[in-house]
């Protein structure tokens, strides 16, 4: 089963959810409306593959982030309801950022690459290196790994431990050229043809209009109630 038969819902749309999700979270501070936004784009974020590790690992790393800001605030503001204030802002910053954290495990950047490619009109000349840089992300994560290991293994030094960054900047132009190659070699070219088309279902469709017509009462209900 390939990945677009796993997928719930369309990247593209999702990252349209994501965007306008993230743009009402930070001009809105009501938390009860941001909550049900959040909850929603959660829901979609776990229906399109989002895994429990992952978001219980961005979890922490989001609130590693929103206490160190809570931290900040408590220093740097003076007044009897500066704990208060530190708390609300610490708070919708947390949401902002496990929203955002969360968004990008949910969303295949290569398919939304490869839609806008296909029918949205996006050069190959531009489309072709972005999904060269995509999927070049996972294996600089896996050589940063095995870089790691064997700097265990070897016992370095903390001192030494800093160089560890130069395999992987050796690696990462080794890949870079490899991938021009690749690109040329293959003929980067407007003539090319594309297995699947990537296309929009009625299910995304679907989800697309029910979080416009929610979205559009949060919306009013936020500004205008």
């Amino acid at each position: 089963m390939n990945k677009r038969e796993q997928e719930f819902f369309h990247s593209w749309y999702l990252l349209i959810v994501t965007f306008l999700s993230l743009l009402f979270l930070f001009i809105n501070h009501k938390y009860i409306l941001n909550l049900s936004l959040f909850i929603f784009c959660l829901y979609l974020y776990f229906k399109n593959g989002l895994e429990l590790s992952s978001f219980i690992r961005i979890v922490r790393y989001a609130f590693a982030f929103s206490l160190s800001i809570f931290v900040l605030n408590i220093l740097y503001q003076r007044g009897g309801n500066s704990l208060v204030k530190a708390g609300e802002t610490s708070t919708h910053l947390f949401l902002i950022a496990l929203l955002s954290m969360s968004s990008t495990a949910a969303i295949d950047f290569s398919k939304v690459v490869l839609y806008l490619i296909v029918h949205m009109g996006l050069r190959l000349f531009w489309g072709y290196p972005m999904l060269l840089a995509i999927n070049s992300l996972a294996l600089l994560k896996e050589e940063f790994e095995r870089i790691k290991i064997n700097a265990r293994f070897r016992n370095l030094p903390l001192k030494d431990k800093v160089f560890i960054f130069f395999p992987l900047l050796v690696f990462a132009i080794r890949h870079s050229q490899r991938g021009a190659l690749s690109l040329v070699t293959r003929g980067l070219s407007h003539q090319k043809s594309f297995y699947f088309s990537y296309e929009l279902s009625f299910r995304d469709k679907t989800i697309l209009l029910v979080f416009c017509s929610l979205y559009s009462l949060i919306v009013l209900f936020a500004f205008f109630v």
